[in-house]
């Protein structure tokens, strides 16, 4: 589905019934995949980004299902992979090598990096145009990756024990009502394709 123009996102099959999401992002003269994948994904994954002709493939943060497929793309394509700084710990003990380490509040590629930790030491989310590419820091409210608590709106976050840091996490929600968006792509359940910053303020509230 495209979003926006130049913005793409894919759901593709991995261990779960439940499909995760991934972003095809075409700005600045590069194509940029958002989101490393499960090894499940892998082939599907390298099929998407060969179609779209990926140059780089940017992981959210350093958890399986956000990398493991890498090595099978950079194998196929070779693209170069890029990770949040804090979090390279982890693609590296997996035997991924990153050519390129994220820091937040810069932008790379036509997109700009927000510091969202706590779901990992230094998970992120990232902005392009008025699009929101939220990566696990919050999902959508039917997906099984849900936190069991009441939610008033579209999006939740995931339950405490995916997070080294819950509290942390749950305080890196807020941060992204500093930006202006209207869309918010998810990696796991249904994304918000309007209002989506009063979603994250539905959100935020929910979390007070």
């Amino acid at each position: 589905m495209e979003v926006r123009e130049g913005i793409h996102t894919y759901d593709v099959e991995w261990q779960y019934d439940e499909p995760m999401s991934v972003h095809v992002v075409e700005r600045d003269g590069t194509t940029v995949m958002i989101g490393g994948g499960a090894a499940a994904s892998a082939d599907e994954l390298v099929g998407i980004a060969a179609d779209h002709g990926v140059e780089v493939v940017v992981a959210e943060h350093g958890d399986p299902d956000h990398m493991n497929a890498i090595p099978e793309i950079r194998a196929a394509l070779d693209v170069e992979v890029a990770v949040p700084a804090g979090d390279a710990r982890f693609f590296e003990a997996a035997g991924i090598d990153p050519d390129r380490l994220l820091d937040g509040g810069e932008t790379y590629w036509g997109i700009e990096t927000i510091s969202t930790p706590g779901h990992t030491p230094d998970n992120m989310a990232f902005l392009v145009d008025d699009v929101l590419v939220a990566g696990d820091t919050v999902v959508g409210v039917d997906s099984v990756h849900t936190a069991d608590e009441d939610w008033s709106g579209p999006l939740a976050v995931t339950p405490p024990s995916y997070n080294p840091d819950d509290e942390q996490m749950r305080a890196s929600v807020s941060t992204l009502l500093d930006f202006d968006f209207e869309v918010v792509l998810v990696s796991h359940g249904d994304h918000v394709l309007d209002d989506g910053h009063d979603a994250v303020a539905t959100l935020v509230d929910d979390l007070a």
